[in-house]
């Protein structure tokens, strides 16, 4: 007879609630878009009660804000893992070709990711807007050190203004990425 595993406590049930909550935020954002997704919409997704997400989160303001501390977090880390080479313009290529690799396959958080942010970019949104700002920032500056380091390295001419080219490096990403999503014949590879 095998060993069944002991039951989990209350704080584990409710990790996991709250991670299958945020998934299923993510796929109703990426699939219907923000403006549509309520409280009880990702409740069923989740295959919770339509109140549940409403306990955990308290306001849909708060769940999107948790979806984009999680997605945030999720493409830093993996961002961390991607740069393997000691070259700063080799961990800049890794980390042009690790975006081109997550827009070519995109997941359910990442498509939200892209949402939100033009979301953020078209309305009002304050529960999602200072946040996208925030991880725009973020993303500059990692983008932005890794410029910098090139120009010490003598990859990059000294000339170059790290900032306005970290600026341009993500507005060509996100242009492609959003070509992408509207249009999968979109070659990345290219």
């Amino acid at each position: 007879m095998a060993e069944s595993s002991p039951p989990r406590t209350q704080q584990q049930r409710r990790i996991e609630a709250e991670r299958r909550l945020v998934r299923a935020a993510a796929e109703l954002v990426g699939e219907i878009g923000p403006t549509r997704v309520t409280l009880a919409n990702v409740g069923e997704r989740a295959g919770y009660s339509r109140g549940l997400a409403t306990h955990h989160f308290g306001s849909k303001g708060a769940l999107m804000q948790r979806l984009v501390e999680t997605v945030t977090s999720q493409f830093r880390d993996a961002i961390v893992e991607e740069s393997q080479s000691d070259s700063p313009i080799d961990q800049l290529r890794q980390l042009i070709d690790f975006y081109f690799g997550v827009v070519s396959d995109l997941q359910p958080v990442n498509r939200a990711r892209l949402v939100l942010w033009a979301d953020a970019v078209a309305g009002p949104s304050e529960d999602v807007r200072p946040q996208m700002i925030s991880a725009d920032r973020e993303f500059r500056e990692e983008i932005e050190k890794r410029i910098r380091q090139a120009v010490s390295a003598g990859d990059v001419p000294a000339s170059v203004d790290p900032h306005g080219l970290a600026t341009v490096i993500i507005a060509m990403l996100r242009g492609v990425a959003l070509q992408r999503v509207l249009d999968d014949h979109v070659d990345l590879g290219a």
